[in-house]
């Protein structure tokens, strides 16, 4: 059932009391499930602000954590890339030693070769061979003196590459992780960033319902309930041949003009509403209380505050449903409520004007009031004239008595 102007206008303007009062108590039925659903909507709204603040404090230690390596890793990448800068120089040191060494063990290889050519023609010779078996021996000494170095050298050229290598890999592996750590915060910011906007929005979908719930459901409840009371005390009335006063009837009149106003902006406001916050088609990032993952959707209420979704809360018994019973219309003590409350009300557009709607549930609250203390007062004084009456009948018997 959609509660609106029209539905209004079919309930009052129908004939049949018995369909009137079938109308009045869908009417009833529908606002109390629209409550029930407003009341699990700020449910999900606190449970989610108490998600998101378990996940900014978290998200806000993952910064941390993450801004602490990558400190780490800029210090590390300055030292390696001290170091390598220091190898490079040293590389280019060495290979030009190497360079170096190779022309002269060069030049010591061509010194030992004709030393070498001039022993063999001189060995028959005694005194020329042990000469030039000297120079021999010391050129082949010098080049492979040359040639060790050589090699010493080789070997350290090696040793320094690979140690460049291995910074090489180092480095681009500590700039990947930056890499990957700029990633996690980026992402981890933008979580907290949408889930701020999604909270925020939740927030205005609850202030929205919140003042639906007091000020449209409440007053179209309230009026419905009269207006279901006024036909039972027709119906009564029609047995008992009770006449009706006119106040009586400009009263009901009054609240059927409340009744009309309030399913009009009952349907209005909650058309409105349904077209931003419908929880049937709100899709939410939350976390199930029950299998501690991240779901999107809307989550379902299980004891009382925790969510569940769609997976795990068909796993979940429910409670028999308790019927309620009929709400009956609030004592007149909620009337300074009512009228303090009656200058807060804000619409989506801000107004400034007051609604007509609370004025007529005043005005017919204080004429209810007036009404109901006017017995009272008729009352109290009978009882004062007969009180009058009996002290009077006393003293008058007093004297006789005590004269038999």
């Amino acid at each position: 059932m959609i509660v609106n102007i029209e539905l209004a206008e079919e309930i009052i303007q129908n004939d049949n009391k018995k369909q009137m009062n079938k109308l009045l108590k869908q009417v009833i039925e529908t606002v109390e499930k629209k409550r029930k659903s407003i009341k699990e909507y700020m449910i999900v709204v606190d449970r989610m602000e108490a998600q998101y603040e378990y996940k900014k404090r978290y998200l806000e230690n993952l910064i941390l954590q993450l801004n602490d390596r990558d400190q780490c890793l800029n210090y590390g990448l300055n030292r390696i890339g001290s170091q390598r800068k220091e190898l490079e120089q040293r590389q280019v040191r060495m290979e030009q030693e190497l360079k170096l060494l190779r022309m002269t063990a060069e030049r010591y290889l061509e010194k030992k070769k004709k030393s070498e050519h001039y022993y063999s023609a001189v060995i028959s010779i005694p005194i020329l061979s042990a000469q030039s078996k000297h120079k021999y021996i010391k050129a082949r000494n010098k080049y492979w003196q040359a040639e060790q170095e050589i090699s010493e050298i080789r070997q350290s050229l090696e040793k320094c590459k690979d140690h460049l290598k291995l910074i090489s890999k180092t480095i681009s592996s500590q700039y990947s992780e930056q890499d990957e750590l700029s990633n996690q915060r980026r992402g981890s910011i933008d979580t907290l960033e949408s889930s701020v906007q999604q909270l925020d929005y939740l927030k205005q979908g609850s202030e929205f319902w919140s003042g639906f719930d007091s000020y449209q459901a409440q007053v179209v409840l309230e009026s419905a309930i009269y207006l279901l009371n006024i036909i039972d005390s027709v119906t009564i009335a029609t047995t008992t041949t009770t006449t009706t006063t006119t106040k009586e009837l400009d009263l009901n009149q009054l609240w059927q003009k409340t009744f009309k106003l309030a399913c009009f902006e009952y349907g209005d406001r909650e058309k409105y509403g349904d077209t931003k916050w419908n929880k049937n088609t709100l899709q939410i990032s939350y976390q199930c209380d029950l299998c501690q993952t991240t779901q999107t959707g809307w989550p379902t209420i299980i004891n009382t505050t925790e969510l569940a979704c769609d997976i795990c809360s068909p796993t979940i018994i429910e409670p028999k449903k308790i019927i309620k019973p009929l709400p009956t219309i609030p004592s007149q003590s909620k009337m300074k409520k009512l009228f303090s409350s009656l200058f807060h009300h804000h619409y989506h557009h801000h107004t400034t004007k007051i609604n007509p709607i609370y004025c007529q549930v005043l005005l017919s609250r204080l004429l209810c009031l007036a009404f109901s203390l006017v017995p009272l007062f008729i009352c109290r004084k009978v009882k004062r004239n007969k009180l009058k009456t009996h002290l009077k009948s006393r003293w008058m018997l007093s004297p006789c008595t005590i004269h038999t």
